[in-house]
Formats: C-alpha cells, structure tokens, sequence
C-alpha cells in the first residue's frame, strides 16, 4: 500500500515537472533542411534553444522562469522572425518562409489573448501612420499643427483603449506588459491609474515590479526646473553622483552601447566634448546596458573620455527612469546652478549653444 502511494505521487511529481516545460512542433515552408531557428527571450536576448529544419519540420524545447514569456524565434540576421508569447506547455507552430509574422500559434493563452488585443489596438494604429505620413509630406505649418492635435488625440484614443482592456481584464499579464513599455511615454498619472487595476498576482510579475519602481523612481524633470540627482557605479565600479561631476555646464547623455543613433552620435560628440572641456563642458554618460563587457567595450570603441555609468538593468536603468527615457540618445544641458536649461541637443545645435554660453 505504502508503495503504491509512492509510486502515485512520483509519477504525479513527474506529470507535474512535465507540464512545466514547454515544447514548440512545428512545420515551415520555404526553408531549406539544415536551416537553423534559434528561440530567444525577447529582452534581453538570451537564447532559449536551437535547432534545424527537417523535412519542414522543427522542435524546440526548454523551461520557462515564468507561466508566460515574450520570446523571439528566428533565422540568421533576423531573416525570418516572430515574435510571440510562449507558456511551458504544448506549442503548435505553422511558418512560411519570408512571412513569419503571419505564422498560426497555437497553445499559449497568453498569444491569443496578445492577438485579441492587437486586433483592437491596430486600426487606431493604422490611422496613426496615416496621420504621421501625412505630417512628413507637408510644409505647411497651420496644417503640421493640426496633425499634431490629431495625433495627439490618437495616441489618447490607443490609451484609452488600453485601459478599458485592462479594467475588462486586471488579471492580463499582456496589458501589464505594454503598461510597462509605454510607462515612461504615458507618464505617471496614465500608467499609475492602470497599475492599480491589475490583480494582486499580476502585480506580482516582472513587469508590475518595473511599473512599480517607475512609479515610485520618477520625477517631474522639465526644461526651466532643477536637475534630479542619482548615483550609479563607473567603469572602475566606483559610486559616483551626477552633483559629483563639476563644470560650468554639464550634459547628461543617455545612451546605450546597442543604441545604433547614439553610437553614430559618439564621434560628433568626442569632438565637441574636447573643444569645450577647458572652458568649463562637461559631460555624464548614463548607458541602459544590461551586459558589462559590452558596455566597456562600447566606450573604449568610441573612445569615449567623460565619465560614464551604468547600473546594468537595460533599459529599466534607474537614473533613465527618473527622467522619464523612452528613446534614446537623449540629453540633458544643466548650468552650473542645477537648471536644465535645454533637452535633445545634438551636433551643430549643441555646438551653436555652447559657443553663446561660453565664448
């Protein structure tokens, strides 16, 4: 009898352990045998696994740390890609070559759920591009206005329906997701009044957790007001404090050693940095890295000179979260008073200011 409990509750133990993998079969067209396919985290990218078309065919399989996880399954240089949300379950996948985005998930919830509200939010995107096309074609300045005032009221209307989802649905890990990518463009207010919508065991998630420390983490940093300040390890690992840095001017650079613009950026900047140094430029670079050696790698590649920081959380660095980032490059100028007196100054536009403040 004692056995046969045993042996019960091992092969439930087992079923269990099981059901918490997932495994993806799948069948592609267009793709020659041999082709790899490689599932990654969406971000960072991790990889996940790996594996070889066969006769159309395709499996992957793995354990994922959460229920559901915004992955990426893709060909060499992003060929071919999709992404999607994955669960540790039983995946079905049907691909076609050079059309991946439009390949069948079935088995996640959570895909299926992602795709009801993709359903919703695309004709508001749609009429978004419409508009945003329409903006870049005209030089007329009363109709660039009005553009503005339309785009404005879509971005509102995408809201809106955001939040008319989540408050139909507090317990979507989807919406928890988008709040948490859109928090630093919504602001506090709009992401806040989302955030406590969600249930006790989505706020709980990884993404709630990255709300909840925007929500604690920013401030209301505009041009005219006063610089917040912040502390984060340099390239040596020492602590050091934005007010640590001392100049008549000081520009506070965020960017990133993935960031392509900022990378570009660099050059311009190395030239502009070393002709205003002696009058009293300086310059703090705060990088949204998650990788340590790249980040180094990144400055001494650009042969960058200022001192740089960096708290390796990606794009959820804290110092990016008080200020509210969410594009980067972005700059701050700040004068030697603590006022930050310009944003988004880059190349001649940068030049041109410094050369008026100080001759």
């Amino acid at each position: 009898m004692n056995k046969t409990i045993v042996l019960t509750f091992l092969l439930f133990a087992n079923i269990i352990a099981f059901a918490q993998n997932f495994k993806i079969e799948g069948t592609v067209e267009g793709l020659e045998n041999g082709t790899w396919l490689y599932l990654k985290l969406s971000s960072p990218q991790d990889m996940i696994d790996s594996t070889q078309v066969a006769n159309g065919k395709f499996t992957l399989k793995g354990k994922l740390a959460e229920p559901a996880t915004q992955v990426v399954l893709l060909t060499k240089n992003y060929t071919n890609y999709v992404f999607f949300w994955l669960e540790n379950k039983n995946i079905t996948m049907i691909l076609k070559g050079g059309e991946f985005k439009k390949g069948i998930i079935k088995g996640s919830a959570t895909q299926t759920e992602n795709e009801e509200i993709q359903k919703i939010i695309q004709p508001i995107g749609l009429k978004e591009d419409s508009l945003r096309t329409a903006f870049s074609k005209t030089t007329d300045p009363s109709l660039k206005s009005e553009l503005r005032k339309q785009i404005a009221n879509i971005k509102h209307e995408e809201y809106t329906a955001y939040f008319n989802y989540a408050k139909n649905h507090p317990n979507s890990l989807i919406i928890a997701n988008i709040t948490d990518v859109y928090s630093t463009t919504w602001g506090k207010e709009k992401t806040k009044n989302i955030y406590q919508l969600f249930t006790p065991s989505i706020q709980k998630t990884t993404y709630a957790k990255n709300i909840n420390s925007f929500l604690t983490l920013s401030q209301e940093v505009k041009i005219g007001g006063k610089y917040a300040d912040f502390e984060q390890a340099n390239t040596d690992g020492k602590k050091v404090k934005l007010s640590d840095i001392k100049g008549k001017y000081i520009l506070l650079e965020f960017w990133g050693s993935w960031c392509g613009p900022c990378r570009e950026e660099n050059p311009e900047l190395v030239k502009t940095y070393n002709a205003y140094k002696a009058k009293g430029f300086e310059i703090l670079g705060v990088a949204a890295d998650n990788n340590k050696a790249q980040w180094l790698k990144a400055i001494k590649d650009d042969k960058l000179p200022w001192e740089n920081v960096c708290d390796l959380k990606g794009d959820k660095n804290e110092a990016g979260l008080i200020y509210g980032i969410n594009a980067y490059p972005t700059n701050f100028l700040i004068d030697e008073n603590g006022i930050i007196i310009a944003k988004n100054l880059r190349g001649k536009a940068l030049t041109a200011k410094l050369a008026d403040l100080l001759p």
